[in-house]
């Protein structure tokens, strides 16, 4: 029984033994399996990291490559040309990371680079002669696929990779190569290491590879560190003409967890069987399981890819593009799209432009669609587009481009439409600045030109006659200088507006700058033209109401006829701005025509305008006085100032030629001061001589009486003089007074203030208001010398005069008659209770030596 036992605890030991020994093996065996699993979870982990970030390097190169498309679809539209270049790669670049230059190569030679700084080396650069670049060259423009070079030594320092799209453009139906469009990225801004070395917090090395396709061996695109991965995963994927590789490693070794080993061996004896079973199907059913997740990983990659292209390619286009089939069905459309009919992609595709546009705008549409459909080539027009999404409306220029199958078969048609709103309005604002005059809208120099270019043509071959008149302002300074350009602006705008409604629509006003205009009048003689210079000049004298001024202007104007006056237009508007200046020497507020005498005169003018600059240095200037007679008692009770001219060569010139000539240039505030200032020291030293103290009446121009340092200048030669206030009496014209009231009166109100006494010079020539007159702090009227001509004749003159004579005893004036030269007009003079006179009855004016002896004989018949 001892024996029984004894070999059932050996049995049992032997059973316990072989049960241990199967156990062992089983369990040894089974985590010898558990370990494998564990080390191919962990490879399947790297290989899903791998996958994953290739598909995401990958849509990255891709989107940095599609900058690529957006610049062939401008050099498309532009038929070869961008404009502007710079700055529309400068709004573009932001959406393509990765992308640090783009640059386009008319037939393989960079010829324009954004950004240009730093990329300087890079111009000029001949892709189909550059070694490192040639064999990518070919490739693309023979393949007409985008390809991708690199990594590869810049032109312009340093290492990227190039993506090369070669641009075929459509002429006469036949597609030509046009060049590249190339695309430079900074590998280290495309590939993001940070991400690939960190994954369920364990350090990855990798690896991003190719084989060279000149040397076949392999070539480092980038590396985390620069040593060999210890059995790294390898996953490839697709690029532009080839493939790149993506290595992964653990940064040090693989892991090897030895704790599930160890917890299987202290499992139950029992279930060692069950567990090593168990144990294989959980393998197997992983192992499944990590190769379906793997394939579905991929499977979805690969659409994601495709349906990620699509978008960006969209996206990073800021134009309308859409894609219909023949019937004018909507197939595909871009955001940009959706705004014009606020709707969903979703909810476009499938319907027509009816559903959407009105029917008259949606049989614009579709017209233009089958004009597309029909010419079998590009066509583009332009429209004005209103935004249902946000109201936006503008200007669209619309490209539509039929599509074909493989067998040459239209099968829809392509648009793209871009906004030109912005160009449009700044197309206008140009050629409004080129042609147009910005203050008054009127044409300008420029346009002139053209215009009298057309127009000296068409007369030319009709053989018919035009004229151009050159008008300007009289005395239009003076308002500058009083009250300010703002005023002479709206002046002129004002003025503009009345000649314009005056010349027939084939005529053309224009402004030449500052008061002077021309007026062009095709088709015109002689008497036409005076016909309209009449028309425009009683126009201008119209009195103006600007800011509380009342404004009274004149102008003057010159006519030149073609074919008479000359051929071509710098002629034309020489003689007529001759003509002009003869005008205004001639009395201003007329017109003249250009003759030859009036470019004799020209001439002359030129001459004494040079020859008077120098007339005060050389002694050539001199005042001559004329005595005034009170006829009272016959008493001499002052003198006017009368300056002269004697030119060596010229002889005397007449202050009548060249006071207007000073005006004109310049020079009349100069010449102005000489007078006041050398007739004041003859007359002090006349005083001091013993001489009887008497008025010293001097006469100033408009420019004089309305500049604003007037009262100032003659404060300071009295001072410097020390001429005696009350005999000073300045005169001026009664145009003078007139042209502006207000501010007249204002400058009378200050000279009267200060003592000095003022009159108006040719008085009846004028348009004096009797209620400005009162106001006008004067005290004395001078009958301009054309009425006492034929006072004595004419019944028109003597009532003049009479009038003048009444009107100035009612307003408590002095009158005084100039140009008496006969007993008979004396008479009537005195008849008519004038107060003083002066003309060559008397004396004619005197220079300084004979008034001297003519006050000494009066002194002496006095005393007698």
């Amino acid at each position: 029984m001892k024996e029984s036992l004894s070999l059932n605890v050996k049995f049992s030991n032997y059973i316990f033994i072989a049960i241990f020994f199967i156990m062992f093996t089983l369990f040894s065996f089974f985590a010898f399996y558990l370990q494998k699993i564990q080390f191919n979870e962990q490879k399947a982990e790297v290989l899903n990291a791998a996958t994953y970030f290739s598909y995401d390097l990958k849509t990255r190169l891709e989107r940095a490559l599609s900058a690529s498309y957006a610049i062939a679809a401008l050099i498309s539209q532009g038929d070869g040309v961008i404009r502007n270049f710079e700055s529309v790669t400068e709004d573009i670049l932001p959406f393509y990371p990765g992308v640090i230059e783009l640059a386009i190569a008319p037939l393989g030679i960079i010829q324009q680079v954004a950004p240009l700084k730093g990329n300087e080396k890079a111009l000029g650069l001949n892709l189909f002669e550059t070694a490192n670049q040639k064999k990518e060259a070919l490739l693309a423009r023979d393949s007409g696929k985008l390809t991708l070079a690199g990594p590869l030594v810049l032109a312009q320092e340093g290492m990227g990779l190039i993506g090369r799209l070669p641009i075929f453009l459509n002429k006469d139906n036949k597609e030509s190569f046009w060049g590249f469009v190339l695309v430079v990225i900074d590998i280290a801004q495309l590939f993001e290491p940070a991400k690939l070395q960190h994954l369920n917090n364990k350090e990855l090395a990798f690896e991003l590879w190719r084989i060279h396709p000149d040397t076949k061996e392999k070539q480092i695109i980038i590396q985390s560190e620069h040593k060999p991965l210890a059995h790294p995963i390898e996953y490839a994927f697709d690029v532009p003409n080839a493939v790149w590789t993506l290595s992964l490693a653990p940064n040090t070794v693989w892991e090897k967890d030895q704790a599930i080993f160890l917890l299987r061996m202290m499992s139950a004896f029992f279930a060692a069987m069950l567990l090593a079973y168990l144990a294989k199907v959980v393998f197997e059913l992983k192992k499944a399981k990590l190769l379906l997740e793997s394939q579905v990983i991929q499977t979805t990659g690969e659409k994601l890819l495709v349906k990620k292209q699509l978008e960006v390619l969209l996206d990073a286009i800021p134009d309308l593009i859409w894609l219909k089939d023949t019937e004018g069905k909507y197939l595909f459309c871009n955001r940009a799209f959706e705004r014009l009919f606020g709707a969903q992609e979703s909810e476009i595709i499938g319907k027509y432009d009816y559903d959407f546009v009105d029917f008259k705008l949606a049989d614009f549409f579709r017209a233009n669609d089958l004009i597309a459909l029909s010419a079998r080539h590009a066509v583009t027009n332009e429209e004005e587009l209103h935004f249902k999404e946000d109201g936006y409306q503008g200007f669209f220029e619309t490209i539509k481009v039929p599509v074909y199958d493989s067998v040459d078969n239209v099968i829809g048609i392509l648009g793209i439409a871009r906004d030109i709103s912005v160009r449009k309005a700044n197309e206008e604002k140009i050629e409004k600045l080129e042609y147009f005059d910005a203050l008054t809208g009127l044409a300008n120099r420029a346009m002139l030109n053209l215009r009298m270019i057309h127009d000296i043509s068409i007369a030319s071959r009709k053989k018919e006659q035009f004229a151009i008149l050159m008008l300007d302002f009289d005395h239009f300074k003076n308002i500058n200088d009083t009250l300010g350009h703002a005023i002479g602006d709206i002046l002129l705008v004002e003025v503009s507006k009345r000649l314009k409604h005056l010349v027939r629509e084939e005529d053309m006003l224009s402004r030449q700058g500052g008061d002077e205009f021309i007026v062009l009048l095709p088709g015109l003689s002689a008497d036409g033209a005076a016909h309209v210079a009449k028309k425009l000049l009683q126009a201008i004298e119209q009195p103006l109401l600007i800011k509380e001024h009342e404004l009274t202007i004149t102008a003057s104007i010159g006519i030149a006829l073609y074919p008479d006056d000359g051929m071509n237009m710098e002629e034309l508007i020489k003689r007529a701005d001759a003509a002009m200046y003869l005008a205004k020497q001639n009395g201003r507020n007329n017109y003249r025509f250009f003759t030859a005498e009036i470019q004799q005169h020209s001439s002359r003018v030129l001459m004494l305008e040079n020859a008077l600059r120098y007339a005060y240095t050389r002694g050539e200037l001199s005042i001559h006085y004329q005595p005034q007679i009170s006829l009272h008692d016959g008493k001499l009770i002052g003198v006017e100032a009368l300056i002269r001219w004697n030119h060596p060569e010229m002889g005397a010139i007449s202050p009548n030629e060249f006071i207007p000539i000073a005006e004109e240039s310049g020079q009349i505030l100069l010449l102005g001061e000489w007078v006041m200032r050398h007739a004041m020291q003859r007359m002090k030293q006349w005083i001091d001589m013993g001489f009887p103290p008497m008025k010293l009446a001097i006469n100033l121009s408009a420019v004089q009486f309305h500049h604003e340092h007037l009262a100032q200048l003659i404060d300071t030669i009295l001072e410097e003089v020390g001429f005696p206030v009350e005999y000073l009496e300045l005169e001026l014209t009664e145009s003078v007074a007139t042209q502006n009231p207000k501010r007249a009166i204002e400058i009378m109100n200050t000279l009267h203030e200060k003592g000095i006494r003022l009159s108006i010079d040719d008085f009846g020539t004028g348009y004096s208001s009797f209620s400005y007159l009162k106001r006008f702090k004067v005290y004395k009227l001078k009958i301009d010398k054309s009425f006492i001509e034929d006072v004595t004749t004419d019944m028109d003159d003597r009532a003049i005069v009479k009038t003048i004579i009444t009107l100035a005893k009612s307003l408590g004036l002095v009158s005084i008659a100039e140009g008496v030269e006969t007993k008979e007009q004396l008479d009537f003079l005195l008849a008519s209770g004038c107060d003083e006179v002066q003309g060559y009855y008397f004396s004619k004016p005197l220079n300084v030596e004979d008034f001297e002896r003519y006050v000494e004989n009066y002194l002496t018949y006095e005393q007698q």
